[in-house]
């Protein structure tokens, strides 16, 4: 096996190499969390970004989100040897040592691109980055799981407001406590897949403190109060209550739909109705 990746196989192994190369970057998750980010910037300014702006933007989000996504699976590449086996790093076909540089040449290109947007773009990007950090080095194997992904969630519509320059007073108050209940509610689903290996493992996450059945309850819980309250807290932020609502019709169908039949995986359904009614209630802001 060579330093980097593992040598190819008798039958066309380049293209598995890609392909394992391509997941170790959680490409799923990391194109949805860059598409909200690009949507939260062209809210704050109630229009699209040209065409350049839009790439610079990606280029802050996507390389942090792919970094992240590296580490993540570098710090757990022991624990995916018992749980997780076909991963690319537990198996072998990436190496510990392209995984390290992936992730830090993702964070050194995304935090040189926002340093090129005025201030505060910089800082606010620093600061999802290091909440990923975080997590993949440590938080998630404790209580303060959800934590990384409230302050991630958070600070992504003020970074995304403050490099179009326009971040509001309205936004930075507002968003946190939303992002909270998102934050755990998403935080739970994407960790309920991993409950047993996690606690074969070692790990103690919250989702393996409180278990399968309360995590699935939780998520979905917080979930539903993330779209109710944003109904509620509409008049407060001068925003249209009908929009509002309409936004946070997907995610609360989807949590009525799980509840009714649980799903082991409920995260792929949760995720992108999250990034609705954020986009929308991001919009709909006056």
């Amino acid at each position: 096996m060579s330093p980097s990746v593992a040598r190819a196989g008798p039958g066309g192994t380049r293209l598995s190499t890609l392909r394992a190369a391509a997941t170790l970057l959680h490409p799923g998750p990391s194109l949805l969390v860059t598409a909200c980010f690009v949507a939260a910037a062209a809210a704050a300014r109630h229009r699209l970004p040209d065409a350049v702006t839009a790439l610079r933007l990606v280029a802050i989000m996507l390389p942090i989100q792919f970094a992240i996504g590296a580490l993540n699976d570098l710090c757990d590449r022991d624990l995916d040897r018992l749980a997780k086996p076909e991963k690319p790093l537990a198996s072998g076909v990436i190496s510990p040592a392209v995984a390290g540089t992936a992730a830090l040449a993702g964070f050194a290109i995304a935090l040189g691109m926002a340093a090129t947007f005025p201030l505060p773009t910089l800082p606010l990007a620093a600061a999802c980055a290091a909440a990923g950090v975080a997590y993949d080095l440590g938080l998630k194997r404790g209580a303060l799981s959800w934590l990384p992904y409230w302050v991630g969630f958070a600070c992504l519509p003020l970074a995304a407001g403050a490099a179009v320059q326009h971040l509001t007073l309205r936004v930075a108050v507002a968003a946190p406590p939303l992002a909270l209940a998102l934050a755990l509610s998403l935080q739970l689903a994407n960790s309920l897949p991993d409950i047993e290996g996690d606690r074969r493992g070692g790990a103690g996450g919250l989702a393996v403190r409180l278990g399968s059945a309360w995590s699935h309850r939780l998520s979905l819980g917080t979930a539903a109060v993330a779209g109710v309250a944003a109904g509620i807290a509409a008049p407060a932020l001068g925003q249209p209550v009908p929009v509002v609502l309409l936004g946070a019709l997907p995610l609360l169908a989807v949590s009525a739909l799980l509840a009714l039949r649980p799903s082991p995986r409920p995260f792929p359904l949760l995720a992108p109705a999250t990034g609705i009614l954020a986009a929308v209630w991001l919009l709909a802001l006056p």
